[in-house]
């Protein structure tokens, strides 16, 4: 396991009791190279492919700009640690299509209302009525547009916030496809 990795794993224990800690900020491309922001819901780190896991909409704006531009960035602050981790990343979708094993695991883990999202129409489209969205579907298997994105990780700017001074380090993969650090002024 590589420095960052353990770093990171620290972070999310001794966060888990604040939810505010499992979303963070995935920066893409779109189309005409303006930067989109949003916040999703991290789902787990995959240490095989040193990947942040999230599940997404194929209808969605960062699916289409990960198509793209698969490169990315990622901010995640830890409010009670006052750690920051930036991440360059390689965004990799995969549908029922490419990797069915993978979107069942990810559809049986979130609750009703996680799964009733996907049934509630296109992302960004226009609301036909100011009610409640209502879902009719059969939630018991994941549609289509359901997919996993696998942001797999190229950097890591790691900083705390604590102490004086604070103390930032650099990590990134070497020609060889190992793990390098480096502390840096923060």
């Amino acid at each position: 396991m590589s420095d960052w990795t353990l770093r990171l794993t620290k972070s999310l224990h001794q966060a888990r009791s604040q939810p505010e800690s499992r979303y963070f900020q995935l920066a893409t491309l779109t189309e005409d190279l303006v930067p989109a922001n949003r916040t999703v819901v991290f789902r787990y780190l995959d240490n095989v492919d040193n990947a942040l896991v999230v599940v997404a909409d194929t209808r969605s704006a960062k699916w289409s700009e990960l198509s793209l531009q698969p490169k990315a960035s990622v901010c995640w602050y830890f409010s009670k640690s006052r750690e920051q981790y930036r991440f360059i990343v390689h965004g990799e979708g995969y549908t029922r299509e490419t990797a069915p094993e993978l979107i069942d695991k990810q559809w049986s883990k979130l609750s009703d209302a996680g799964r009733k999202q996907y049934f509630w129409g296109q992302p960004g489209s226009v609301k036909q009525s100011n009610g409640p969205l209502r879902v009719t579907e059969d939630m018991s298997h994941p549609p289509e547009h359901f997919c996993v994105l696998k942001l797999l990780i190229k950097s890591v700017d790691y900083l705390s916030l604590q102490g004086n001074p604070q103390y930032r380090e650099k990590h990134w993969l070497d020609s060889s496809g190992k793990w390098v650090s480096q502390p840096i002024i923060p």
